[in-house]
């Protein structure tokens, strides 16, 4: 990582239009599109996030669900790393109880070829319940000629709540990135539905498969800076 003498300040921000906010491959936007953005300050590997969007969890349960997420993205050679903690609160406070997960993600460069993926989120008191929930993901990514790449990956929520709904979830997609703007295409599906989506969503198919197409604009304050240069 460097010495911090060494470690550079800069500012990450970016926008996004979605035709569907998936989470885990469980709609939160009532199968409708969403706009969302974020600001992260960054010093070296050390980062402060902070990221919004639209959500719609069924009739008197709409609003805007704003995340904050502190952490540090140590690189090892090959593996990147991100570790942290991220807290969901929802605006107005009626639309779902806020409550945090502590994260782990790492990535790891199989010689440029393909990047294996793996995330871990744990939550020490899920929806303010009392009990825990821990959500377990991989996927692969394989970037391709021309800026375009294929993805997939799988993850499995579990609760500590026996009564909760438990769920497996699946995506595969292709992205395009031009510049500062990339261009997703996804698939999404889940094994949950019926009452089970209801309980999880607000909907009886806001688990069902979905294809989600996303526009999204990401940039620094330093790569600004040079363009202006």
């Amino acid at each position: 990582m460097g010495s911090p003498a060494n470690w550079p300040l800069d500012v990450a921000f970016g926008i996004a239009a979605t035709t569907d906010y998936v989470s885990r491959g469980i709609t939160n936007s009532a199968n409708r599109p969403a706009i969302q953005g974020y600001v992260e300050p960054s010093f070296g590997p050390l980062y402060a996030n902070i990221w919004s969007s639209n959500v719609d969890f069924g009739a008197g349960y709409s609003g805007a669900e704003i995340d904050t997420a502190l952490g540090i993205r140590p690189e090892f050679g090959p593996l990147k790393l991100d570790l942290g903690y991220v807290h969901y609160f929802y605006a107005p406070e009626s639309v779902s109880p806020d409550y945090g997960e502590l994260y782990a993600k790492a990535d790891y460069d199989v010689s440029g070829l393909f990047t294996l993926a793996g995330r871990l989120f744990f939550a020490p008191d899920y929806n303010q319940s009392g009990n825990t929930a821990t959500f377990v993901a991989g996927g692969v990514e394989v970037p391709l000629p021309h800026d375009f790449a294929i993805y997939g990956g799988i993850g499995y929520q579990f609760f500590e709540d026996p009564a909760a709904y438990e769920q497996l979830a699946w995506t595969a997609g292709i992205s395009y990135t031009w510049k500062s703007l990339t261009f997703d295409l996804r698939y999404w599906d889940t094994d949950l539905g019926g009452d089970a989506c209801v309980v999880r969503s607000g909907f009886a198919d806001g688990c069902d498969a979905r294809i989600v197409f996303t526009i999204s604009f990401d940039t620094t304050l330093s790569a600004l800076k040079k363009a202006g240069r």
